[in-house]
């Protein structure tokens, strides 16, 4: 049996000087059976600010998680570049065997990071929301 990544699950934390009001945490996952992304941030106090499910397309989940799992088994788990400030990102992936594929960086995305941005973009967009993550806080 082929093991497949299940859930894919983003956290970006904004590491520069912010009020504790600010959103410094934002989590993104995205369930492949269940075909939903969900989206969650939090203040310097760690309370949900806001949170928002969106309903995905069956096909594009498939074709995201597909994606991954070309381009990503190859992943280092550090991309982290040492910076005095900015932000920073941590990526789980949870696969049908329990494995866990844990990578972490900053500044720079991982690879093949700006596509798997488009297909979370593509989501949020189709799903008509109104939501505009940070993800991997690199820029666009």
């Amino acid at each position: 049996m082929t093991d497949r990544i299940t859930t894919f699950n983003l956290h970006w934390y904004d590491c520069g000087l912010t009020c504790a009001e600010n959103v410094v945490h934002e989590e993104i996952t995205v369930y492949r059976n269940k075909k939903v992304l969900k989206f969650v941030e939090y203040n310097g106090y760690n309370e949900r600010v806001s949170s928002e499910e969106i309903k995905l397309d069956a096909d594009l989940v498939e074709q995201f998680f597909n994606y991954l799992e070309i381009n990503t088994t190859r992943w280092k788990t550090d991309y982290r570049v040492f910076v005095c400030d900015g932000s920073s990102w941590r990526v789980r992936m949870w696969h049908s065997s329990h494995k866990v594929t844990i990578a972490e960086g900053a500044v720079e995305y991982p690879p093949k990071g700006k596509q798997i941005e488009k297909y979370i973009r593509s989501f949020i967009e189709n799903g008509r929301s109104l939501i505009d993550p940070q993800l991997f806080g690199c820029g666009r």
